[in-house]
């Protein structure tokens, strides 16, 4: 694997993270959040939202 593939999925996987920690966080708090559909923002009530699984460890460095 190249660097750069390295790279882009480290920088992924940090980015899947933090979009699952703000949506957790938004769920236990019980505020609304925004998600992208069908082309456009959309807010979104806490209640509907599904549990957030654990996110995955970023993969170590090499």
């Amino acid at each position: 694997m190249h660097d750069h593939d390295a790279l882009t999925e480290r920088l992924t996987a940090a980015m899947q993270a933090g979009a699952q920690q703000a949506r957790a966080m938004h769920k236990a708090l019980g505020l609304p959040i925004v998600v992208w559909r069908d082309g456009r923002p959309v807010w979104v009530d806490a209640e509907t939202l599904q549990p957030v699984p654990e996110p995955k460890p970023p993969a170590p460095r090499r």
